[in-house]
């Protein structure tokens, strides 16, 4: 947490400890209750969603993902019909 305090002072960002939470990754030889005492947050395990997406320890699999192929599947039928050039499709 003096690390983190210490960054916020130093760029003005600071965090919001209850809406933090913590993944601890690998660490099955340390006390992570000790060393999270100070933590406001909660801890959290794998697999576990970061701004939509699945974060997992191995690799994504297809059927993670397939509900963001689907909806982009979603936005670019409605797209089709459009007068778009491919570039502009793209972009959009």
């Amino acid at each position: 947490m003096k690390i983190l305090k210490l960054f916020g002072e130093v760029t003005g960002l600071t965090i919001n400890q209850e809406k933090s939470t913590v993944s601890a990754i690998r660490c099955t030889d340390l006390n992570l209750a000790e060393i999270l005492q100070s933590f406001g947050g909660k801890q959290v395990g794998f697999p576990l969603t970061y701004l939509g997406l699945p974060i997992t320890l191995g690799r994504l699999r297809m059927v993670q993902l397939q509900f963001v192929l689907d909806r982009i599947r979603t936005r670019l039928a409605g797209w089709k019909g459009k007068l778009l050039t491919l570039a502009g499709r793209r972009v959009l």
